[in-house]
């Protein structure tokens, strides 16, 4: 029975991008000056999937939006100096509060997205507005309502498509932080007909089916803690459990998950996956998972330093050509994943579900590891 549920246990793991280590393969050792280096190279290879997109070259890219006129909403339009550390400062305070708020989510799934036109006034000269504020030299308060409004101009050039489009309603946005709630709400909008929720999800503090569409989809940010609780007011987070403060990192792997795992292509026909192919030089997991140095994780001792040693490379060497080859199947199996149900309940979803009796009972009859394969692979 313990083996029963160790199986089932790593089957109610989903596939994400970045994964803990599981039951691995003997190791290969190699011996350092002063530390011994080993590494391990698991079974499952799709369970450690890590990726982003400046790691992969997109063969079918979207092509780019028409009418979208250039300009970045992390444009400072700061003018006449200053402390150069302080505006720094200033400027990541500004990007990181833009990127999890309602309305940077929004940017950037409007930018993701890529082929709604933009809706710009037609009253507005944007390239005569462009000029005057480049020949600014100091600004005046005058100066900072024409550069509030610039912004807005271009600010609602994305968000009045993705309102008529049906993706979020005006009474949903404003200036507060883009919640898990809300962020889970639009994207569900987006893909809830191609990637249904099937039902299978049971949080202890929301009932939002968009929130629990979220999690059994496996989206970065949404991860519920062990009592079942996702916290669905916080921002997202790459750690269970409540938060107040957003988390750059959380919003970006969710659009590098969009865009590669999930049918992130926008067509006429709807949503389709994007091709891609794994640039040279890229791993397709994080390379400090595998590493152990004197028997203890590499990732959680950062004081050793043995990137540049023999040893480090020859298992940097080994783990590279194990899984650069896998790379298309790991992508295609998490492609897969992303659009299944979810093992949630294990009496509920696995003991007494009709798609498992027979290979449950099975088990039950001969406790064999065969029938342990066999449960494994029905629900896999």
């Amino acid at each position: 029975m313990n083996r029963k549920r160790m199986v089932i246990g790593a089957l109610a793991c989903t596939i994400c991008f970045a994964g803990m280590l599981t039951a691995p393969l003997p190791q290969t050792q190699a011996a350092a000056a002063t530390y011994q280096i080993t590494y391990k190279l698991p079974p499952n290879p799709e369970k450690y999937l890590f990726l982003n997109k400046q790691m992969v070259s997109i063969t079918n890219p979207q092509p780019l939006p028409v009418g979208v006129r250039p300009y970045s909403s992390g444009d400072s339009d700061m003018h006449g100096g200053g402390d150069p550390q302080s505006l720094n400062k200033m400027y990541y305070s500004y990007n990181l509060k833009f990127q999890t708020s309602k309305k940077g989510f929004l940017w950037n799934v409007y930018d993701f997205i890529g082929t709604l036109p933009p809706a710009y006034p037609a009253d507005v000269n944007l390239a005569e507005l462009d000029n005057r504020i480049r020949s600014l030299e100091r600004l005046t308060s005058e100066d900072e309502q024409v550069i509030q409004s610039r912004a807005q101009i271009h600010m609602d050039a994305r968000l009045k498509p993705l309102i008529q489009a049906g993706y979020v309603m005006p009474d949903e946005i404003d200036d507060e932080m883009a919640t898990k709630e809300f962020v889970a709400t639009v994207l569900y909008r987006m893909f809830g007909a191609t990637r249904p929720y099937h039902g299978g999800i049971d949080l202890k503090d929301s009932e939002n089916v968009a929130v629990r569409w979220a999690v059994e989809v496996g989206l970065p940010g949404f991860e519920v803690d062990k009592e079942g609780y996702i916290y669905p007011k916080s921002p997202l987070s790459m750690d269970p459990g409540p938060n107040e403060y957003g988390q750059e990192y959380a919003y970006e792997r969710l659009f590098h998950f969009i865009t590669l795992v999930l049918p992130g292509k926008k067509t006429a026909e709807g949503w389709e996956y994007y091709q891609v192919k794994l640039l040279d030089g890229m791993l397709p997991v994080q390379l400090r998972e595998f590493i152990l140095v004197n028997g203890k994780p590499y990732k959680d001792n950062g004081e050793y330093s043995i990137d540049e040693t023999k040893e480090y490379q020859n298992a940097r060497g080994k783990i590279f050509q194990y899984f650069v080859p896998r790379f298309p199947k790991m992508l295609e199996l998490a492609r897969k994943d992303a659009m299944k149900p979810r093992v949630w309940d294990w009496s509920r979803d696995l003991i007494h579900h009709p798609k498992f009796s027979k290979q449950v009972a099975a088990y039950r009859k001969n406790k064999s590891s065969k029938n342990v394969d066999a449960v494994y692979q029905a629900v896999r």
